[in-house]
């Protein structure tokens, strides 16, 4: 940046003309008006009998000693008004010239940078702003690395396992009988149903997830997948207590979409609580900010999520528990799924916690058919 061109000489340079108009209308106002006032004082002195009637010499020196020293005067506080006025812009300015610095930094690749600049005024506000971006820039990056390395995990964990059992065939160290070959189906169709579910998100954040929507029972799908997860309840001898409001309306929603929601939020209840607890089940019209809603309550009387983990629960490929292996913690995207298929709907989802006591997650999706997310 070339000096012509800094902010901080013209703001000097603008602050300087108005102080010298400023002091330059003050020196002629007062010269005149001394002059005026002079030659008022003379004719005062006329008129009680004082012989002179004009400025002599004597006042001639008089008042041209005045004029040079206003003229002095009006120099030095022209000089100071220039110094004053070049620090002050300089002090208003050096924030910009860190937040450049810190931009020039962020465009280079190197993330999450920040200015520390304890202001209150616009440039303050702009450079928590700034800050606030910087480090929102960074957490998103983080995320981004962090999903493409479990997407790759996620990934090569089943094409692993049918490469290995596929050598194994062609070498003749695995016998080609039927198990072997449904064993490697199901890995085929866990990597398929991931790569649908990742690409059902991607659409979904960016709002082109084409939902074919109708008029539904929520009713009809929440006893649907109840009795579809018997077996699993039963297995782990939990108590399923199903509640359902038989006044709520027909849903205009995609029935598919809404099921995965379901049976997501249901299978995660199931996989992580401990034998003999308890799900409960529960549906209500409500009025959510004025407009006719159905809440979808499914609670658990399982341990609980970790405060710490609360606010990530629908993130990607996310798991509360770091040790959770992947058949037992699933692909970590069935809430973030969740959240998205919800939110498509114009709806929206949240989740309430307390350790040792169990989980509740709340489903509003709106009754109006033109309540939706295009």
């Amino acid at each position: 940046m070339r000096k012509c061109n800094s902010m901080v000489f013209r703001l000097t340079g603008m602050v300087f003309i108005l102080l010298f108009l400023t002091i330059a209308v003050l020196l002629f106002l007062v010269n005149l008006q001394m002059d005026n006032h002079f030659t008022h004082y003379l004719q005062m002195n006329m008129l009680i009998g004082m012989e002179r009637m004009a400025k002599g010499p004597a006042e001639e020196i008089l008042m041209s000693s005045v004029h040079r020293s206003l003229i002095w005067v009006g120099l030095i506080m022209m000089l100071i008004s220039v110094g004053i006025s070049y620090v002050v812009v300089a002090q208003i300015t050096r924030p910009l010239l860190e937040l450049t610095e810190a931009v020039k930094t962020i465009r280079s690749g190197q993330l999450g940078r920040t200015v520390s600049i304890d202001r209150r005024d616009e440039v303050g506000i702009l450079a928590r702003t700034f800050n606030d971006m910087s480090i929102q820039l960074k957490r998103n990056d983080t995320m981004r690395r962090h999903l493409f390395a479990n997407i790759a995990h996620e990934l090569r964990t089943p094409l692993t396992i049918v490469q290995g059992n596929l050598e194994g065939l062609v070498d003749d160290v695995i016998p080609a009988d039927k198990s072997i070959f449904l064993s490697m189906e199901d890995e085929v169709l866990r990597l398929n149903r991931l790569v649908q579910d990742l690409r059902d998100l991607s659409l979904a954040e960016i709002n082109e997830l084409v939902l074919h929507k109708k008029e539904s029972n929520v009713n009809i799908l929440l006893q649907r997948a109840v009795s579809m997860l018997r077996p699993l309840t039963d297995e782990k001898e939990l108590m399923v207590t199903v509640n359902l409001d038989d006044a709520i309306p027909l849903l205009y929603i995609d029935t598919d979409r809404i099921n995965q929601v379901i049976y997501n939020i249901l299978n995660n209840a199931i996989r992580y609580i401990d034998r003999g607890r308890a799900i409960y089940i529960e549906t209500q019209l409500i009025r959510n900010m004025s407009v006719p809603s159905v809440r979808i309550l499914i609670a658990d009387t399982g341990n609980g999520i970790a405060p710490e983990d609360m606010p990530h629960i629908f993130q990607y490929f996310y798991r509360g528990e770091k040790s959770r292996s992947r058949k037992s913690g699933g692909s970590g995207i069935g809430l973030a799924l969740a959240r998205q298929f919800v939110l498509c709907h114009g709806g929206s989802i949240r989740a309430e916690s307390q350790m040792g006591k169990g989980t509740t997650f709340y489903i509003i999706l709106p009754v109006n058919k033109d309540t939706s997310v295009s």
